[in-house]
């Protein structure tokens, strides 16, 4: 998908919300304060129905409503994650390029804190506050710059051996030549 077919998606998604979709957010912990100042470069949640495959892939179109949040990086909209209040463990990618969500303000505190703090859904990091961030891929070549951090703080048990595996992975290099001299006589 295009980055102005995402935009248009994303805009459409976000005229979707309504009360009801505000409401469930609170009932599921999520506080409107957290809402409001998430939304300031974009706004911070659409809904959309769609289903989320296998392939951990958001196909929007038939299906059931879920909430969509935008995945930036650099300042810029990069891909889409879709999940269900019902179900926030499970979630899926518009794009598959978004690897973190909330990477701008996780990967600057690198050089501030140098400390992290992970949640396993994008709901437990909304019910944070949203702070910190939540790997959406983690086979991401970019999760090993994670490995910057001094310290890592993670929601759970579960969330902790996941990262940890995903740190301690063998990391997979490129086949390295050294071109021979050629001397022309």
């Amino acid at each position: 998908m295009t980055g102005s077919d995402m935009d248009r998606l994303y805009a459409a998604a976000v005229a979707n919300v309504r009360q009801p979709h505000l409401d469930r957010m609170r009932q599921a912990g999520v506080a409107p304060a957290t809402i409001a100042r998430i939304g300031e470069a974009y706004p911070p949640f659409g809904v959309f129905a769609g289903e989320v495959e296998k392939s951990c892939r958001f196909l929007p179109g038939e299906g059931h409503p879920h909430v969509i949040q935008p995945v930036v990086d650099g300042c810029e909209l990069i891909d889409l994650v879709a999940w269900r209040v019902g179900n926030p463990a499970r979630w899926g990618l518009i794009n598959g390029t978004g690897w973190l969500l909330n990477a701008d303000a996780c990967l600057s505190s690198r050089w501030d804190a140098e400390r992290l703090t992970l949640h396993a859904t994008p709901l437990d990091w909304l019910r944070d506050d949203a702070v910190g961030g939540v790997v959406l891929d983690w086979d991401a070549p970019d999760v090993l710059m994670l490995r910057g951090f001094d310290r890592i703080d993670c929601g759970n048990d579960m969330l902790a051996g996941t990262l940890r595996r995903a740190l301690t992975k063998p990391a997979r290099l490129p086949t390295i030549r050294v071109a021979e001299a050629r001397h022309v006589a």
